[in-house]
């Protein structure tokens, strides 16, 4: 049986999705999953301005936001997870990695580019908006303390930094 602590964690977080993935901007909700996947997406090594669908880089590239960041990044923050998937939200291309078993999450958005500078007036968010370039970006880690999940936003915003 869950603790009633995740489920509020889950419904806290299924609300700051649907808030997020209603803004017009043409992100497509992904598509019903099965069997969750173990290991990292194949283009998960690619590094700086990784190429796919997501979005473009500086050059014109697509940039995916699930082949930012790593799943042996990933697992130790929030534990064995789905390996990541593409996700409705604010941004070209949008990345949740997800633990089924304890709703821990990283999400990952990657804006479009010449967003950097819309950030809305003071607009309090659960994620943690950051630039690469011209792009707004946002990041959100959900466990259940609060303080390693900032702590842990931060190092995987350097990665991504390093990798866009």
């Amino acid at each position: 049986m869950r603790s009633p602590l995740a489920i509020v964690a889950l419904v806290l977080l299924a609300a700051t999705a649907t808030a997020c993935g209603s803004s017009g901007t043409g992100a497509k909700a992904s598509p019903a999953k099965s069997a969750p996947a173990k290991s990292a997406p194949a283009s998960a090594d690619k590094g700086k301005g990784a190429a796919s669908d997501g979005g473009s880089s500086e050059d014109g590239r697509k940039i995916d936001a699930c082949t930012l960041l790593k799943l042996e990044e990933i697992t130790p923050i929030i534990g064995e997870n789905d390996g990541g998937h593409p996700d409705a939200g604010v941004g070209e291309s949008v990345c949740s990695w997800e633990n089924q078993d304890t709703y821990h999450s990283v999400t990952l958005s990657i804006g479009s580019p010449t967003t950097a500078g819309s950030e809305a007036d003071g607009a309090e968010s659960m994620m943690t908006a950051f630039t690469v370039g011209d792009r707004l970006c946002t990041l959100q880690v959900v466990t259940l303390e609060r303080d390693a999940d900032k702590k842990s936003e931060a190092e995987l915003i350097d990665l991504v930094r390093t990798r866009v």
